[in-house]
């Protein structure tokens, strides 16, 4: 017996004992036999003491031999099987990877049946032993790769519990249902719900669009939700299904921006269209009934409106180029040429004009500078009403950031407006911007050109006391 074999002593302790009383039967029968012998044989006191007491000299001399003998055939027969339980109990309970299950680890010395069944039981063992590995690493395999897939993953069983999920969808969804839970003891939604049970009693693959509130975030989000049963290879029998959740929140909120923006831009170019065709029919008939003394006031509604068309197609353009990423031509840049360029421009005559330079230059695209400060001057003498203040300051921030500050004494703008100013074609009077010239670009142009200078553009304003825009760029 090799060391650190299991020893079976209670099967050992029931093998020897049996033994023994087997062979205590068998020499009190001897014993009782030839006791009869002796007394029906007629012979003498003397020769039966004799005889007797070499009747039992003989039935214990056999008893300790039987039993010795039966002691070496008990441990030839339990040793090997000790062996065997002890093979069997490391194949099932030691970790296979720093397990050795070699032909020569606890095998039996001899040949024979417990060799051959030995010998079976160590491939049984190194087959098992690297068929545990195999499924463990594809196990951790999967399971890592389900961790790192972006989208939210869920499995079921055929009786609705819960067989897995990834850390994607503990984030999403944040499940406080632990262990052996159902689906709908852990998710609330209908929807969901009923895509899960119908791909379950259908055996099919199944797609549906929802909308449910994640945990993560608290906020509504719209999902793909893709749910395929998991069927056994014999018979095609569904015992579970698996869900993924790919988030289309973006491509929906995309989608809708698209259709919101196609409407929006073809409502700002049908409407100085529309104008520009009414007046040129009038035109037309006055000019061929000879009546002309409205013409060039016709015209000049025409050319108007034909810049306004001019203006959005260039404001839409210049839009279109910042987010295709187009570079930007960084070059050191002298504020005060920019200011007195774009008060050229700008009509500012019935309004007070205020400038401070906290600083000569700064690095930025030139021409995209001039088109912030442009279009938050046009805005500010546009809405302010005559005689007011408008203040241009470029001053160093507290981070050491380049600004631009435009700020103005007017009405101020609603707190309900602040948060949607500078998305596209959104006016807060819509009457009042289209009468004097307004495209609905300009703001959310400024801040484009700001963020991709790396900059923010911050608002600030109370009704009735006027607004300010701080445009802040790194220096």
């Amino acid at each position: 017996m090799k060391s650190n074999t299991y020893f079976p002593s209670r099967l050992f302790t029931w093998f020897v004992s049996q033994q023994i009383m087997i062979a205590s039967v068998l020499v009190v029968l001897v014993t009782g036999a030839l006791l009869i012998w002796i007394e029906n044989s007629g012979v003498d006191g003397q020769a039966m003491s004799f005889g007797l007491r070499t009747a039992l000299a003989s039935a214990c001399a056999a008893l300790v031999i039987f039993v010795l003998v039966s002691v070496f055939m008990v441990r030839r027969l339990v040793v090997p099987l000790g062996r065997l339980i002890e093979k069997t109990k490391r194949m099932r309970e030691a970790p296979f990877e720093n397990e050795s299950l070699e032909p020569e680890a606890l095998t039996y010395d001899e040949p024979g049946e417990w060799y051959d069944l030995e010998r079976a039981l160590n491939k049984l063992g190194r087959d098992l032993r690297g068929k545990t590995i195999r499924l463990s690493r594809e196990k951790t395999e999967l399971r890592t790769i389900m961790s790192a897939v972006s989208e939210a993953v869920l499995a079921v069983s055929s009786e609705k519990r819960v067989l897995f999920y990834n850390s994607h969808f503990a984030y999403l969804f944040n499940p406080s249902s632990a262990g052996d839970t159902t689906i709908s003891e852990m998710l609330r939604f209908p929807d969901v719900l009923a895509a899960y049970d119908e791909a379950l009693k259908s055996g099919s693959f199944l797609r549906r669009e929802i909308q449910v509130v994640t945990k993560g975030d608290n906020l509504p989000r719209d999902f793909q939700l893709s749910v395929t049963p998991l069927k056994k290879k014999h018979n095609q029998e569904v015992y579970g299904v698996v869900g993924i959740f790919y988030d289309i929140t973006e491509l929906k909120q995309a989608e809708r921006i698209r259709i919101e923006f196609v409407g929006n831009v073809s409502h700002e170019l049908r409407t100085p269209l529309t104008t520009i065709n009414g007046y040129l029919q009038t035109l037309s008939s006055d000019f061929k009934s000879g009546r002309t003394e409205q013409a060039q006031e016709f015209l000049n509604i025409v050319l108007q409106n034909v810049g306004r068309l001019k203006h959005l197609v260039e404001d839409l353009l210049d839009l279109s180029s910042l987010e295709s990423g187009k570079e930007l031509r960084l070059e050191t840049v002298d504020v005060r040429d920019i200011t007195e360029s774009v008060l050229k421009q700008v009509n500012t005559k019935k309004h007070q004009v205020k400038i401070d330079y906290g600083f000569e230059q700064m690095t930025a695209d030139g021409s995209r500078m001039e088109q912030v400060l442009r279009n938050l001057m046009e805005n500010a003498v546009r809405y302010v009403p005559e005689g007011r203040n408008v203040q241009i300051s470029w001053l160093k921030g507290a981070r050491g950031t380049n600004e631009l500050h435009v700020k103005d004494d007017g009405p101020g703008i609603a707190p309900e407006h602040q948060a949607r100013l500078f998305e596209r074609f959104y006016r807060i009077d819509e009457a009042r911007s289209r009468e004097t010239g307004g495209t609905g670009i300009g703001l959310s142009l400024v801040k484009h050109i700001v963020q991709r200078h790396g900059g923010q553009i911050i608002l600030k304003s109370q009704v009735g006391k006027g607004s300010e825009f701080i445009c802040e760029f790194p220096a």
